[in-house]
């Protein structure tokens, strides 16, 4: 079914059942994404969609901003570095040394006793390289934040409320999309993962909100959600 895909920073997890580890070295490996697969976003990660931000920005690459492994997502908690990222047949396989710290100890023992076992990833799509094809979207190119160590997984799932036409809402969500692509393509990639997963939160925010108003006695019409959705970034402000 094609729907609205989600604008900035997004997640992606899965279970892994053939990761390894060595607490002697500090070593974590195993696989962050799995080509191949519909998910229920109804994305097919295709081989070849991490390359660019490998070769860019990947373990063997010049790049001071180099793709990270975090902890649950946190920018500011990093807790390895990536020694190793390729896409292989199977997916994208990473090798990361944990660094010796309470979060990287925590990460260790809890991957040993199984408290934790899935790996995620941090990604944005590069829209002109996906492409709808029946019900699945195929992603043919992503930009690669970070991989994280996570105790439950997350894809990102927002919305865009209060337009009047399935007509109205496509084109003010390719209209974002652009918008914010074009403002953001000059920042240094640290200060862009780190706006886009802004923009997600907001949205997923203005999407619970949403659900709430749902659950009152009576359905909210589309002006009135949308003087909510408006209200929602009154408190933000934006320094030109």
């Amino acid at each position: 079914m094609k729907t609205n895909k989600p604008i900035g920073k997004q997640y992606k997890s899965i279970e892994v059942k053939d990761y390894s580890f060595d607490k002697e070295s500090r070593i974590i490996s195993g696989y962050a994404a799995i080509f191949g697969n519909v998910d229920k976003a109804y994305d097919m990660l295709i081989k070849g969609c991490f390359s660019k931000s490998i070769a860019d920005r990947g373990p063997d690459s010049n790049a001071n901003d180099k793709i990270v492994f975090l902890w649950m997502h946190k920018m500011d908690e990093p807790i390895a570095r990536i020694t190793k990222l390729i896409e292989d047949d199977k997916g994208l396989y990473f090798e990361a040394k944990v660094d010796p710290i309470e979060l990287g100890d925590r990460a260790l023992i809890q991957l040993e006793s199984g408290s934790i076992n899935q790996f995620s990833f941090g990604y944005e799509y590069v829209w002109n390289k996906c492409e709808w094809i029946g019900d699945i979207f195929m992603v043919k190119e992503v930009i690669l934040y970070e991989i994280s160590v996570v105790s439950i997984g997350c894809n990102g799932e927002t919305e865009y409320l209060g337009l009047k036409s399935s007509e109205d809402i496509n084109n003010a969500h390719e209209e974002l999309i652009s918008k914010i692509t074009s403002e953001l393509k000059d920042l240094p990639i640290n200060k862009k993962s780190a706006i886009q997963g802004l923009f997600s939160k907001a949205w997923a925010l203005a999407k619970v909100e949403s659900v709430n108003e749902t659950k009152g006695s009576q359905k909210p019409d589309n002006e009135s959600r949308a003087a909510k959705g408006n209200g929602f970034f009154e408190g933000i402000k934006f320094n030109n």
